[in-house]
């Protein structure tokens, strides 16, 4: 079904400098579209949103908006004053009168927002996440545009905000690296590539296969060209009298196939590292506690980490993730407890906010300043120019500064600071914050066969599965250790609710009936009305009985007769089962 449009966008194009990001993109958003964008890092997305939601101007063409259409935009880093209390951010953003304060409240609460004096800037990067995105929704807007909005929420309200989103009435559009949450939510994809935009209907996984459809197709034309070009060589191999009986367009024709494929070569993130090889201690977790300002985020941890251990961390925003990762890395120190690392463990710690940032660093500057010389896993010597390659930054982007860089590019670079010493104990904190899905991809394959430990803290569901094989779940301020994926700790949730549900209803029916001292006078009235009651259904379903030995009945006589018998019967049911229950009384 066809919907209204809510914009056009008309030869719509945006470059920073000599730098083309989009060009000469036309199309339009309909109402109800659920649209999530994807391509790799740097490509435009979070541009294109942002020209979109009037937040910068296009270099060319323009965008023509539904009169009075209402827009929310929700930044992938949104800038706030950290001693800006919670709710009166949303009042800044939303001018509303003070005494309907209780419209922001209701939001904040559903997405686990209780303290609303609170300064934003003493709240955690989840809570701080969930604000933004509470300021975003309360606004109900025509069109909610969406720069990452899975970045740092805990999974119960990923969960919560894809199902929302998915039953929304209202136009969606959302970058998000969530692959899960892309299937969920998007009912079209746009893949921005090379400054162009390929629009696939359905949600992720259609257009999964319909990408895998269109390669297969151009491996096809591939097979069918170099076939043909092994047929043109032959010809030009025979010499110079066999060339000219042919005419000259045959040789043009050899030249544009030479210079033409179908396949198009994208540049690969090459990860591989030489490590260390793990020791008998690894690392020990002795009675771990921590909290802040009165607050007890856990107490008691202990664990022994063993060779290859992959474990997943999950909990509610604000419940000590990070702050246990900061402990075991060394940053910060336990109220009580200990942490014992072994000689021979060598740990890479990524952190969710790299807080060694100089914007006025070029790329090459900012990794040759830790090693100019990083060794491969098959022990080749690299220089940091040949290791950024790798890392897909060529040659011109190597001179650039860092602040020139789309988040994601400097997500990535600080992936190739955290493993290029080769570590055998990898601590990541928020891995797939603004990674583009091809980077993650890579990643995950990486850390397939990493032969070390493996300690995460993730909200990606589907790196989380990829990943993990055991679980650190945070349950109050103890954890709880559970095998398997996110996958099977939802398995194992599911089943643990629905014991409990089949418990409480097996002891609700099991339970002894009440003592009676007797029947009151209402009652006795209507077990005495019941009687009566029950004699003239018995009666009347005597008399239909009777009837439909009658003939000359018609198909709808029987039909009625039917239908009247099995609502009396019902209803003689309910009368009976009500006198037994007061008789008995």
């Amino acid at each position: 079904m066809t919907t209204e449009p809510v914009l056009t966008m008309q030869g719509l194009g945006k470059s920073f400098g000599d730098r083309q990001i989009f060009s000469d993109l036309s199309l339009g958003i309909h109402e109800l579209d659920k649209i999530g964008i994807v391509g790799i890092n740097g490509c435009g997305k979070s541009t294109l949103l942002k020209c979109i939601g009037g937040i910068v101007a296009p270099t060319s063409g323009e965008i023509v908006y539904r009169n009075e259409l209402k827009i929310s935009y929700l930044a992938q880093d949104p800038v706030y004053d950290p001693d800006v209390l919670v709710l009166d951010y949303l009042f800044t953003d939303h001018q509303i009168p003070a005494d309907e304060s209780y419209i922001f409240k209701s939001v904040l609460t559903r997405l686990g927002i209780t303290e609303f004096d609170k300064p934003l800037g003493l709240l955690s990067g989840g809570q701080r996440r969930k604000t933004f995105l509470a300021s975003a929704l309360v606004n109900e807007p025509d069109l909610l545009i969406l720069d990452e909005p899975t970045n740092h929420l805990d999974l119960d309200t990923i969960e919560w905000l894809g199902d929302y989103l998915a039953k929304l009435k209202k136009t969606v559009l959302f970058v998000t690296h969530d692959r899960y949450f892309l299937d969920t939510v998007s009912n079209k994809i746009w893949e921005l590539e090379a400054g162009k935009l390929h629009i696939s209907r359905g949600n992720y996984s259609d257009y999964l296969k319909g990408k895998l459809q269109r390669e297969t197709d151009a491996m096809r034309k591939e097979t069918r060209r170099q076939a043909q070009l092994s047929k043109e060589l032959q010809w030009l191999s025979r010499g110079a009298r066999a060339r000219s009986s042919k005419p000259k367009h045959h040789i043009d024709r050899v030249k544009e196939l030479l210079s033409k494929s179908y396949l198009i070569s994208e540049a690969e993130l090459d990860i591989s590292f030489q490590i260390d090889r793990l020791g008998k201690t690894i690392i020990e977790l002795h009675r771990l506690t921590k909290g802040y300002d009165g607050q007890l985020l856990f107490k008691d941890i202990e664990h022994h980490f063993q060779p290859r251990e992959r474990i997943g961390i999950i909990g509610p925003n604000g419940c000590g993730k990070t702050t246990l990762l900061k402990i075991i890395a060394g940053e910060e120190t336990p109220d009580s407890g200990s942490v014992k690392i072994g000689v021979n463990t060598n740990i890479a710690y990524y952190k969710q906010d790299e807080d060694s940032f100089d914007p006025t660093l070029t790329v090459y500057e900012y990794i040759a300043q830790y090693a100019e010389v990083i060794r491969t896993k098959d022990g080749t010597r690299l220089s940091a120019a040949e290791m950024l390659q790798r890392f897909l930054f060529d040659g011109k982007m190597q001179q650039q500064k860092l602040s020139a860089l789309s988040g994601g590019e400097r997500k990535r670079l600080y992936l190739l600071k955290a493993l290029m010493f080769g570590s055998n104990f990898i601590i990541l904190d928020e891995p797939t914050n603004d990674l583009d899905i091809r980077t993650l991809e890579i990643l995950e394959d990486y850390l397939d066969a990493y032969e070390g430990c493996l300690l995460v803290v993730s909200h990606d569901r589907f790196f989380l599965d990829r990943c993990v094989d055991y679980l650190f779940v945070f349950e109050g301020t103890s954890i709880r250790k559970i095998p398997g994926n996110y996958s099977d700790y939802l398995l194992l949730k599911r089943f643990a609710e629905e014991e409990k549900e089949e418990n409480a209803k097996t002891s609700k029916d099991t339970r002894p009936p009440k003592e009676r001292k007797g029947l009151t006078y209402n009652e006795q009235r209507e077990l005495q009305l019941l009687e009566v009651k029950i004699e003239e259904l018995e009666a009347a379903l005597e008399a239909l009985e009777q009837e439909l030995h009658k003939s000359g009945l018609t198909p709808e006589d029987y039909a009625r007769i039917g239908a009247q018998q099995t609502e009396l019967n019902q209803e003689l049911e309910e009368c009976s089962d009500r006198w037994l229950e007061l008789s008995l009384a």
